[in-house]
């Protein structure tokens, strides 16, 4: 009896009491961001997504459309995008959606040789939209980034087969006083000339010193050419994005004291 009477508490305790809420699959998460994508709630369906990728970091389709999320909010978070679409294909290497896109932003930052790979990829994998990009990229025969730069620096009155770019001295972000014209030039450029184009500001650093540090050195140069665009002639945030190579793609020798010195700069790329 007393077995029968603790049986009939515990089920009335079960039934009864407040039970703690199921938690959510990565699928739901995913179900629920879509919705806000759609309605162009595109912040809040990041946030939704990266809770989706919490639940479960194999699945691929909560990094595909946060992806898609983060560069309809900002363009400037193309990278971040970039990177997502990359987890894509690691967990599913068949996606060719995720080649698309991942082909698609590659060309927006002036990436064409790596483009043109994910689009490729896609295309042999039956995309007919990366079948579609690759014949109208033959057409054309000439990559559109490209020509908006050309086209940019024309404007600011600069040679536009040399890509614009500053050196600085050893261990140094300081943009040297020497470079205040050219940067005024191409500002006014970005601000009259070309007041729809975006720019990449890609900094890059001599063998000097340890990797890491090297990296963190050129993202300061590039970061200090974007400060100076922004702050001395207004030009919205998200029409300058960085990226920093390090000591990864010299120009010149790093065994010595003048090929050092070509490999500190910052060099300004357009983009689409």
């Amino acid at each position: 009896m007393k077995k029968i009477f603790l049986c009939f508490v515990f089920i009335f305790a079960f039934f009864i009491l407040p039970q703690p809420a199921l938690a959510e699959t990565a699928q739901e998460f995913v179900e629920q961001g879509f919705i806000l994508e759609k309605q162009s709630i595109y912040g809040e369906a990041v946030k939704i997504y990266t809770k989706a990728i919490k639940s479960d970091g194999t699945y691929a389709d909560a990094y595909f459309r946060r992806g898609k999320a983060l560069f309809s909010l900002k363009p400037s978070n193309c990278m971040e995008a970039i990177n997502d679409f990359t987890k894509v294909i690691e967990l599913a290497p068949a996606n060719a959606e995720a080649y698309y896109e991942r082909g698609l932003l590659n060309a927006f930052v002036i990436n064409n040789e790596q483009s043109r790979s994910d689009m490729e990829t896609a295309a042999r994998l039956g995309h007919k939209g990366a079948q579609e990009w690759l014949g109208l990229r033959e057409k054309e025969g000439e990559i559109k980034g490209e020509q908006v730069r050309a086209d940019m620096e024309m404007a600011a009155g600069l040679d536009y087969k040399v890509e614009p770019l500053i050196h600085f001295d050893f261990n140094s972000y300081d943009i040297k006083s020497s470079y205040y014209a050219l940067l005024d030039k191409i500002g006014m450029a970005l601000k009259e000339g070309q007041p729809e184009v975006a720019i990449i500001l890609a900094g890059h650093a001599d063998s000097t010193g340890s990797e890491t540090y090297n990296y963190r050195l050129s993202l300061r140069r590039a970061n200090a050419v974007r400060k100076y665009l922004l702050k001395r002639h207004g030009i919205a945030p998200q029409r300058i994005i960085v990226k920093a190579y390090g000591e990864s793609k010299p120009v010149a020798s790093n065994d010595t004291k003048e090929g050092r010195s070509l490999n500190r700069r910052v060099l300004l790329t357009g983009m689409d």
